[in-house]
Order: C-alpha cells, then structure tokens, then sequence
C-alpha cells in the first residue's frame, strides 16, 4: 500500500505532497494510524481521510453514536473539512476520523463512510447524527442501513426558534434538547412542554 502512496505522492504538488508524506511519516510512529485518499485522473487529490490508533480504539469503545459533521469553506483549500466525533464516559467530545474532501455530493460522502467502515474494523454506528444534508442521508442510508439517522440538538433549536416563535416554548425545548437526562425524566419534561402548549397532538411531538 504504501509503495502505491509513495507513487502517487511524487506525482502531487505542494501541499497534497506534504499531506501525504506527513501521514505516511506518521504511520511508522502509530502502525495503527489508518489514512486513504482518492486522486481524480489528472492526478488532483480529491479527497484524503484519516484517524490515529488513539481514535480507532476510542471508537471500538464510544462509535455507537457518532456525529457527522462538514464544516464547509473554513480553510485556505476552500474545501469541506469533515469531523467524525462522538462522546467518551466523562461527557468528553472525541474525534473519531476527519477527512478533507472535494465537495458534498453523496458518493464522496459514501466514500468517506466505506473509509471509515474499513478504519474501524466493520464497526458501524447505532445511531449517527448529522445536519439533515440529504447527501449525508444518502450516504448513511447505503453504508449504515440499519443505524438511526437524527438532526443534530443546534439545528432542532434553530428551526424551533424560526418556525415557532414562541420564545417560551423555545427555552423549554433547548432545556430538553441540552439536558444531560435520564430517559424517563426526559420523557417526563417533554410531555410537560408539549401539553403546556397544546401540541402533543402534533406529528412530531
């Protein structure tokens, strides 16, 4: 495998370059560190994941729930860094995998989720979360089909507090959404909110 890295590094310019040999430097310190990437056929790096041996073993551990996020534009490549993360036992965000891809269509997003598969020994989530980008939908669909697909608590607040208007009903709700519950108590404070405003009868309450 990485006699192929290698190859194809000495065709990349610059910073795809210095990528690839970092993590290739890197995998000789940590043999566990796992990392793949795709080059289009013009020899352009597309997209590159990556996750250290520390991350796979949380994952074994804490990868039952797992976020699904792509922070879109935020670096100098003008491409979407995606972060793969979950909660440890102390209530501690940690980081599963990340990657930097070439856009948001939805085979680059199954792509990234068949990289994660294989990184995490066919280990796949529960339940995954994610902001309802309905790429990321289809990817979780074919890739997870039996794990559960949510919205994320910050995009649930947001669309509340656009679509309701009801800044009570809304502090309520963010209550529920952030608080760190038992499921019987958190059931318990749902159904005191949507009674209190008269929408259990609602679809989606």
């Amino acid at each position: 495998m990485y006699n192929k890295i290698t190859k194809q590094r000495c065709q990349l310019p610059g910073d795809a370059y210095a990528a690839l040999k970092y993590l290739e430097d890197q995998a000789t310190n940590d043999p566990s560190l796992y990392f793949n990437h795709h080059i289009d056929a013009d020899g352009t790096l597309r997209n590159l994941f990556w996750c250290n041996g520390l991350s796979r073993a949380d994952y074994s551990l804490f990868g039952d729930v797992l976020a699904f996020d792509a922070t879109y534009k935020k670096n100098k490549y003008m491409c979407p860094l995606v972060v793969f993360s979950g909660v440890n036992h102390h209530n501690q965000i940690i980081i599963f995998a990340a990657a930097l891809i070439c856009d948001e269509e939805k085979y680059t997003y199954r792509w990234l989720l068949q990289q994660l598969k294989m990184a995490m020994n066919g280990k796949v989530p529960v339940l995954v979360i994610t902001d309802g980008d309905l790429s990321m939908k289809f990817a979780i669909e074919k890739e997870f089909p039996n794990a559960h697909h949510r919205l994320c608590a910050w995009h649930l607040i947001r669309n509340t507090t656009s679509n309701i208007g009801k800044p009570q009903f809304t502090s309520m709700f963010k209550k529920c959404m952030l608080g760190d519950y038992e499921i019987d108590v958190f059931r318990q404070k749902w159904f005191e909110m949507v009674e209190g405003f008269g929408v259990e009868n609602e679809k989606w309450s």
